[in-house]
């Protein structure tokens, strides 16, 4: 009987605040690298050049970090966002490069060059964090080589970095590198090598800004939306790096050397703000598809509203949208009924399945939107939750159903039962009162008369009204057994047990009193369950009656007999179609509980019912 009750749950677990704490600790520990790196640069150039100097180093390092801890806030995003949070602290380490040490200094000229291969990554691995492209791969791997043996590589043969760049404010009086391993540069090392590695520089990057741009074109609309800040803040980088490298190598003195400097630093903090600015507008887009969706696709998943909210939200016009019709059929969003998905040339698939897995929607849409997981996922969760909320509110309208017409036949049943009462009570015990009523006035005039005859005629009277009197009890009890009310539900189906034809076997479990509708719900469906048995089931040689209370009262009456084979429509021991239980599992439903039925050839019957106690008090 303990599997039939409800298990109880545990509390939910709490939500962490880890994350928070994180980004926080990232933020707080970010705040005070800039604070260093900029009093640090202030204290070390002349004081025309802090401003300009120290906001670039300013820029460079807080800008990537906001822009990574707004990143990592969204999952999908986490890896290109702690990517970010680690470029702003690696360009932290340009500020050496006002050092007047040679050491210090030598590291942060060294570390200004990490900003290409940094800039490379992030432009080929956003929004996702990944570099899936293989031709994005090949160019990252290409400057990386070229990082090592042109820049970092050369840092051991030359005597002094190259003049007027952003990351250094010094001209004629730097500090001597320290990594030099020989005792004199060579030739070619600035003759050769340096304008070798800057012309392969500008090639690379305007090779990844071309590639970002077939990304682009490439892409759904909506992912260009993301992408375009990125491609313009890039191609205005890419360009701004090309003519400061160009006028340097020609005139390093001329006055468009130092404005060039300038602007390409800003460029570097610009191009992490454009990233900054394609989360935030992609969070925009994405929020404005999901709300569109969660707005029409709130009253159940209809195949032509989602069908053009989707084409709306996602500028694809050709979208087109399936609901699913059983395992294998499909409907389309005419209401059409296909038998194969109908995906054309060109056109990508993506099925919508539930939590067990079946299919429920499919779409077919143009290509790239596949590899938007994120806002694949956000669109395949909002139609998942809205089937489940069409299932739900379905399952509830047919129960609603169900209780109207119970709730009717239990009407239509006490109107049927008043009638019986009037009909047996003008019949019987009102005929029995009108012929006492005669019987009397005769006695009363024997009386007279004789004596002796007189009381022989009132004795008769005397047991006529006793057998009246019995008739009106049995009527009662039929009505409402007063041991009911008196003494509680396990003393009346005790008392149950002296007026049938066989051994009926009691057991309570933590029973106690409840509402008066409660205790006669299921006294009348133990009752009646009980008739059956005795009824349908002639060679049962017993019956039990169990009874269970905790938040639910569940109750079983179950025999030995012979059994019977349930019909096809209550399978599911719902009872939609068996009229001869119907009234027990109608007295059930009317205080909120439920019956079911199992019973098979061979193996008796079972009728098993609960009944919910949260909403009702104990008395």
């Amino acid at each position: 009987m303990s599997a039939l009750l409800p298990a109880e749950r545990g509390p939910a677990p709490t939500t962490s605040t880890l994350h928070r704490r994180l980004a926080a600790t990232i933020g707080l520990i970010g705040a005070a690298v800039c604070a260093v790196s900029v009093t640090f640069i202030v204290r070390s150039v002349p004081a025309d050049e802090a401003v300009g100097r120290g906001t670039i180093e300013l820029l460079v390092i807080s800008v990537p970090i906001a822009a990574g801890l707004y990143a990592i806030q969204v999952p999908e995003n986490v890896r290109f966002g702690l990517a970010l949070i680690a470029t702003g602290f690696a360009w932290s380490l340009t500020a050496l490069g006002e050092s007047e040490a040679s050491l210090p200094y030598s590291v942060g000229r060294v570390a200004a060059w990490l900003v290409f291969p940094s800039l490379i990554f992030l432009m080929t691995a956003f929004p996702s964090g990944r570099v899936t492209r293989g031709v994005d791969r090949t160019l990252f791997r290409a400057l990386n080589g070229l990082l090592v043996l042109g820049y970092i590589g050369s840092a051991l043969f030359v005597e002094h970095y190259p003049e007027h760049t952003p990351w250094a404010t010094c001209l004629q009086d730097c500090p001597p590198n320290a990594f030099l391993v020989l005792d004199s540069e060579p030739a070619f090392m600035e003759s050769v090598v340096q304008p070798l590695r800057e012309l392969f520089a500008i090639l690379l990057f305007a090779a990844v800004v071309g590639s970002m741009a077939w990304r682009w074109r490439a892409a759904t609309p909506l992912r260009r939306r993301t992408l375009l800040p990125v491609l313009l803040a890039s191609g205005a980088s890419v360009g701004l790096l090309a003519a400061f490298l160009v006028v340097r190598r020609s005139d390093p003195s001329a006055p468009a050397v130092e404005t060039l400097g300038l602007l390409w630093g800003l460029c570097v903090a610009g191009l992490a703000a454009a990233f900054w600015v394609g989360l935030v507008r992609r969070r925009l887009l994405v929020g404005d598809v999901l709300a569109r969706l969660t707005g029409q696709l709130s009253d159940g998943v209809d195949a032509g509203r989602l069908r053009d909210v989707l084409r709306t939200a996602l500028c694809d016009p050709t979208l087109d949208v399936l609901v699913a019709d059983g395992p294998v059929r499909w409907l389309d969003s005419c209401g059409r009924r296909v038998g194969r998905l109908p995906v054309a040339a060109g056109r990508e698939l993506t099925i919508i399945r539930d939590d067990s897995g079946v299919s429920v929607v499919a779409l077919v849409h143009a290509p790239g939107l596949r590899g938007d997981e994120e806002l694949l996922g956000a669109i395949s969760g909002i139609v998942r939750e809205a089937v489940r909320h069409h299932e739900v509110t379905t399952r509830l309208a047919a129960t609603l159903r169900q209780l109207e017409q119970s709730r009717r036949r239990i009407a239509e049943a006490a109107d049927l039962e008043r009638a019986r009462i009037e009909r047996d009570l003008h019949d019987g015990a009102q005929q029995r009162l009108m012929m006492l009523r005669i019987r009397l006035s005769l006695a009363e005039e024997l009386l007279r008369t004789d004596p002796v005859g007189g009381a022989d005629a009132l004795h008769e009277l005397g047991t006529e009204a006793e057998r009246t009197l019995e008739e009106l009890r049995a009527l009662a009890h039929g009505v409402y057994p007063p041991i009911l009310s008196d003494r509680g539900l396990e003393e009346a189906l005790r008392s149950l047990a002296a007026d049938v034809t066989v051994p009926l076997h009691l057991q309570t479990i933590g029973l106690t009193r409840q509402p008066m509708e409660i205790e006669t719900a299921v006294y009348f469906t133990c009752l009646e369950a009980v008739q059956n048995a005795i009824k349908h089931a002639p060679t049962a040689t017993a019956v039990w009656v169990q009874l269970e209370q905790r938040r639910t009262l569940a109750l079983e009456v179950r025999d030995d007999g012979p059994g019977f084979r349930l019909p096809v429509e209550s399978l599911d021991g719902t009872l939609r179609s068996c009229s001869g239980l119907r009234n027990m599992r109608d007295r059930l439903e009317a205080v909120g509980g439920s019956l079911s039925i199992d019973s098979a050839p061979g193996r008796g019957t079972r009728i098993i019912g609960l009944v919910p106690l949260d909403a009702h008090a104990s008395v």
